[in-house]
């Protein structure tokens, strides 16, 4: 039996950790490899349900629970719709920037980035101005003495 609200026991976690699928599971959370997540995805678009699909991969559904299954196979569908795929892309949005770029090739990059941004930033200040403008335009139209 879980100790609290989805969570595994240390069995669970010691039995989830010997399946080939599994990358890593703590008491809380678990997560599987890139290959059994693509696997799961064609076999579902074939039909299979979800719990038959862990089943049939040495997961066992009750320990799994329906929340974490359900949230998996939406998570899943999201992942197939992405550009980056299945790909787990956590390791590349770290908020801390590095300390300096490496190379030459790098720095450019970087630059083209913030190039990019700024002009984006410039588009919509410009888009305020605009807005703001027109409803000035507007008003004054509405409350100008005749």
């Amino acid at each position: 039996m879980p100790k609290g609200k989805n969570k595994f026991t240390k069995e669970q976690i010691q039995q989830l950790s010997a399946n080939k699928n599994v990358r890593q599971v703590s008491e809380a959370t678990i997560s599987f490899h890139e290959g059994f997540t693509r696997k799961y995805y064609s076999e579902r678009i074939g039909g299979k349900r979800p719990k038959d699909i862990f089943r049939e991969n040495g997961l066992d559904p009750e320990i799994l629970g329906m929340s974490r299954i359900k949230s998996y196979d939406v998570h899943t569908r999201r992942k197939a719709e992405r550009e980056a795929g299945f790909s787990d892309e956590r390791k590349l949005n770290q908020r801390r920037p590095k300390s300096a770029p490496e190379t030459d090739a790098d720095r450019i990059t970087q630059l083209e980035h913030e190039l990019a941004y700024t002009r984006q930033e410039v588009e919509f200040l410009k888009k305020i101005a605009s807005a703001n403008m027109e409803a000035r335009i507007a008003w004054e139209s509405k409350h100008r003495q005749k």
